[in-house]
């Protein structure tokens, strides 16, 4: 597939898939936003950031192998350093600057040569990796790591872009470029996440020639992305954004608990969140989907009732646009609510337990008299009244037989003075 191609099904996915989110740039759009920012790096101020890295690199330690240099996690380096490819600052500045003529030249092939463009980002990726091995614990590691995702998403290799991404935040948590990687993280795993919907693939379908998508797993890795994105940034301007993404991507795939446990983390995390409507009419759905039935819990139903009235209460504007829906889910609420109490009086109906069987008819003729069985319950009030709560011993000679039962004293009796009357 030509690159251009590619840019033009990238960005109608971003457009499309984030209608309600307008934070999220198209692709132009981010690479003028960042050639703005590479002038306040580059053009604006490169005395600064030279002086920084010269500063640094006085002040750098490059002396033998230490015992930390024998650990596991520290390996790789200590390998590069024996075979003379360890930390050099003059060489990471050398290398960052020729990534970033690569850089700049890829740029201004995008419109006229879009291989050869593509090919120049790839080129600039690795200076800029190499770079950032050549002089770790500095500025430049941090720039280098940065403009290594750049250049790879750009040249479309979207899978290494998000590994620099990771290493970026992962050495430097609260780095600079924070609020520039993650547009380009949530537009990766927006691309991912419809690529799977438009072709759903197995576990073990493997992909070993396309550079934009990992090499097995679209759904788990774009679900892994949105995550990240809310676990680095928790009060970035796109955490709320990656919650919901979530949320509808399992939606989507009727896993209805875990969807609601994002829409549930959304409402609370993020109350001033533009999606909070959102949060509170998908969440309504997503309960009401995941409740499994009279036999199982009412927790679903009861939260799912609550979310209604705050749907109502909270957004009324919304509330009206959707009040067809609303009042059909209400009906439903209702109708199984009823059902619960319906078959519970029918248990102790079966067992001869009129006391508990009326208590529950009498609920629902009281609450549920709309329902269907609201009429049958009446019906059976009728028929029972007048029977005992409570059915006889049928052999009470033979219970008369075993002894009442002792209540069970104490090892150590109990202060008088602590026990609450």
């Amino acid at each position: 597939m030509q690159l251009w191609v590619r840019w033009l099904s990238v960005l109608a996915l971003v457009i499309s898939f984030s209608a309600g989110c307008s934070l999220i740039p198209s692709r132009d759009d981010a690479l003028a936003r960042y050639e703005k920012s590479r002038q306040e790096l580059s053009g604006a101020a490169p005395a600064v950031r030279q002086a920084q890295y010269e500063q640094e690199a006085a002040t750098a330690d490059d002396g033998g192998l230490t015992l930390s240099d024998l650990s596991p996690d520290n390996l790789g380096s200590t390998v590069r350093k024996l075979t003379g490819n360890g930390p050099n600052p003059e060489v990471a500045r050398a290398l960052f600057q020729e990534a970033e003529q690569l850089y700049r030249d890829a740029t201004q092939l995008r419109q006229q040569d879009a291989d050869a463009s593509q090919a120049k980002f790839i080129a600039a990726a690795e200076r800029f990796d190499e770079a950032a091995l050549r002089w770790p614990n500095s500025s430049l590691e941090q720039d280098a790591l940065f403009m290594a995702g750049e250049s790879y998403f750009f040249g479309d290799h979207y899978w290494d872009a998000e590994t620099a991404y990771e290493k970026l935040f992962k050495a430097y948590p609260n780095s600079r470029h924070l609020d520039a990687v993650q547009p380009r993280r949530f537009a990766i795993a927006q691309y991912w996440l419809q690529l799977d919907s438009d072709d759903p693939r197995s576990f073990y379908e493997l992909n070993f020639f396309d550079e934009s998508q990992p090499t097995r797993g679209l759904f788990a890795n774009a679900m892994r992305v949105f995550d990240r994105i809310r676990l680095d940034d928790p009060t970035g301007k796109l955490a709320d954004d990656a919650t919901l993404a979530l949320g509808n991507a399992y939606f989507a795939r009727k896993k209805f608990l875990k969807a609601d446990e994002y829409y549930t983390d959304l409402r609370k995390t993020f109350p001033s969140s533009e999606h909070q409507f959102e949060a509170h009419f998908l969440g309504l759905k997503a309960k009401l989907e995941a409740y499994q039935g009279p036999d199982y819990s009412a927790n679903a139903l009861n939260e799912a009732d609550k979310l209604l009235t705050q749907v109502r209460r909270q957004f009324p504007v919304e509330a009206e646009r959707e009040r067809k829906y609303l009042a059909k889910e209400a009906a439903r609420i209702q109708y199984l609510e009823a059902e619960r109490d319906w078959l519970m009086a029918k248990r102790f109906d079966r067992r001869t337990e009129y006391g508990a069987a009326k208590y529950y008819y009498l609920s629902l003729v009281t609450d549920y008299r709309e329902t269907p069985f609201g009429e049958q319950a009446e019906q059976r009030l009728r028929e029972i009244n007048g029977l005992p709560d409570v059915p006889d011993q049928p052999l009470p000679w033979l219970a008369a037989i075993f002894p009442a039962r002792d209540n069970v004293k104490p090892i150590m009796a109990a202060n008088p003075a602590t026990v609450r009357r």
